[in-house]
């Protein structure tokens, strides 16, 4: 049976929730477990420092399209992290979207995301493998 990233997304009981307010000085704790949810899930030191900055890119990109806490889920496996992050929209607010170098920057250092409205909410998603995994499976 072929997962989907929706499967992926179900809550564990081994995930880490943090919910923080929708305001940029409280970044630096979601980075803090975001890179630990990345050492958990055997990242080495650049893909740590990779996800981390996904997480900070998609979760600024939320905050800027709501005035609500944003709910970040992450979850870890053999050698993989995932990052779940959503927040209300603003009510009457434009649809979100990334700016330009957002968008470049998670790309180049993200394995797999996505930034979309999802009914009343912002959602990102984003994903991390180790890639000396998959250097070992080759």
């Amino acid at each position: 049976m072929n997962r989907t990233i929706g499967d992926e997304t179900r809550t564990s009981m081994d995930d880490v929730h943090l919910v923080i307010p929708a305001s940029s000085e409280f970044l630096r704790p979601l980075r803090l477990v975001a890179a630990d949810a990345a050492v958990r899930a055997g990242l080495d030191c650049e893909e740590v420092e990779d996800f981390r900055i996904a997480v900070d890119e998609l979760s600024h990109a939320v905050m800027t399209a709501t005035d609500h806490h944003l709910h970040v889920t992450f979850r870890t496996s053999d050698h993989k992290v995932l990052a779940r992050g959503s927040a209300r929209s603003r009510n009457g607010a434009v649809s979100p979207a990334m700016n330009e170098l957002s968008s470049i920057i998670v790309t180049g250092v993200a394995d797999f995301f996505d930034f979309r409205q999802e009914k009343s909410e912002v959602v990102f998603i984003v994903v991390k493998h180790a890639q000396r995994s998959v250097v070992g499976r080759a």
